[in-house]
């Protein structure tokens, strides 16, 4: 699991209770800190810490004497002035009485002998912009290696985000548990390996804290929310899925989002679309039922000349599928609108449904819809920018799911699912996914998953982690820039065994 840096602050605050002190945190973060130091560079011996005025330089202080305990030679930069809290003066203190030189000046006679850099300035409640004379500092300190105190400084482990100045990490140790912002980008790719370290926070506090942390998605978990089927079972207790989905001009959404969806294990897929999207679905999977509907003069599905037949549609559905590849016009939005105002299933709303949808949010049905957006669909769907959404994209995902009463799954490296309560994060999946059809098949995988029963919440987390590793499979044995999304369907085979 992972957490957000005001969890972490409740889990500090809870361990403290529970009888291990804030300073036996500190010492325990310092140790470990040092022994990670030592165990990945063995055969260097001189080290600058740069210690902040936090207890993240309370921190580094405290491997400082660990470091010189073990006969290596440390020095200590601290351009943030004097230790704002007792425990980390009394780290301060001990390393000075242990002969290490701490230097309030950048001095350069610092940054040239050091053969690596430890960094603990800022922590992971950082905000904001890195001040001018640290930026410099950390300039100074490029091409040696870092090592991180619990996170890279200039990284927010809350949103992923980074200052302008953050250096990149080989290594970074993080205390407690790993902090939600490390699995975001572009923060991730600045942490390098992660090593967390054991502070002393009892299990027990992890489940007192509110809202709970943040689930890390794994195949293990996912598969166990798959159920055996019975050796009666009939294709109608699998569920049966309605999909309206596809258009003259984009066929193949509707082919991989039926696709994944029936070898995901639904029962029966009912695909209504334009006639060239059905007959570009029967030629590839002839398992699905096909029901035509009337489209305009470009192959976009009308409404008012099909809303007798969507309405049968809906009839007896576990689940419905709504947008991959039904373009945007005045049409397809009064279509959209009727749909997530009439259905009494549970609502997978994916792509251009998304896009319809922004014109009449207020009918996304609360408690039985799945939103799918990537960051764009993400913005438009509420009214800001998609730097805004990629500003704090966890911010972004649960306003977006306490605003419509949706479990919101927002795409990306990364990917996000919430309820507005409850989050887990993904952290498989590989930039060969990247590709226009990937979103089609991870929205067939979540309808199927939805129609056979599985909890909104579960059945995206789920389709999140089987998606994600089967594309990763399909990177084991073809390059990035190869791989189809087609084949991550192929790919399903071993993951949902």
């Amino acid at each position: 699991m992972v957490v957000t840096p005001d969890q972490m602050r409740l889990l500090e605050g809870l361990t403290n209770q529970s009888g291990v002190s804030y300073a036996e945190m500190m010492e325990r973060a310092g140790k470990t800190l040092a022994d990670a130091v030592m165990t990945g560079f063995p055969e260097k011996k001189r080290v600058l810490l740069l210690a902040g005025s936090g207890n993240n330089g309370g921190d580094c202080y405290t491997a400082a004497y660990y470091l010189k305990q073990a006969g290596w030679r440390p020095e200590i930069l601290a351009p943030c002035g004097r230790p704002r809290t007792e425990i980390s003066r009394a780290a301060r203190d001990r390393a000075k009485n242990e002969g290490i030189p701490v230097y309030a000046e950048p001095y350069d006679f610092l940054f040239t002998e050091p053969e690596l850099v430890v960094d603990g300035l800022f922590g992971t409640g950082f905000r904001g912009e890195l001040p001018e004379n640290i930026r410099q500092i950390l300039e100074k300190t490029e091409g040696k290696p870092h090592i991180a105190c619990d996170i890279p400084s200039g990284g927010n482990g809350s949103s992923g985000t980074v200052s302008k100045g953050t250096v990149k990490a080989v290594l970074t140790v993080t205390f407690g548990a790993e902090k939600l912002g490390m699995r975001q980008y572009p923060l991730c790719t600045y942490c390098g390996k992660i090593v967390v370290a054991d502070i002393g926070i009892p299990e027990s506090a992890f489940a007192q804290i509110d809202p709970a942390p943040i689930e890390v998605m794994q195949l293990e978990g996912a598969q166990h929310l798959l159920c055996d089927r019975k050796p009666d079972a009939h294709k109608y207790e699998n569920g049966h899925l309605l999909a309206v989905a596809g258009s003259a001009r984009m066929r193949g959404a509707a082919v991989l989002a039926v696709m994944a969806a029936l070898r995901s294990g639904v029962g029966l897929v009912t695909l209504a679309s334009a006639e060239q999207a059905l007959t570009a679905v029967a030629g590839r999977t002839p398992e699905a039922m096909c029901y035509p509907l009337v489209t305009d003069a470009k192959g976009f599905l009308c409404f008012a000349d099909n809303e007798n037949d969507l309405t049968a549609l809906l009839d007896g559905k576990q689940a419905l599928l709504l947008g991959c590849g039904l373009g945007v016009t005045e049409e397809t939005k009064q279509l959209t609108a009727f749909l997530l105002k009439n259905s009494t299933c549970p609502v997978i709303l994916d792509a251009d449904g998304l896009n319809a949808a922004v014109s009449c949010i207020e009918w996304i049905p609360k408690g039985r819809t799945i939103l799918t957006p990537h960051p764009g669909e993400a913005a438009r769907l509420l009214g800001c920018t998609t730097a805004d959404i990629q500003a704090d994209r966890p911010d972004a995902a649960k306003k977006l799911a306490q605003q419509t009463g949706a479990v919101v799954v927002l795409k990306g490296a990364g990917t996000l699912v919430t309820d507005g309560r409850r989050m887990a994060v993904c952290s498989m999946g590989n930039p060969g996914m990247a590709r226009a059809g990937s979103g089609d098949v991870l929205a067939g995988i979540m309808a199927s998953l939805a129609a056979q029963g599985l909890g909104l919440y579960e059945a995206a987390c789920a389709a999140v982690t089987f998606h994600a590793a089967a594309g990763d499979i399909v990177a084991e044995d073809l390059p990035e820039r190869y791989m189809l999304p087609q084949e991550i369907i192929t790919a399903l085979q071993e993951v949902l065994a």
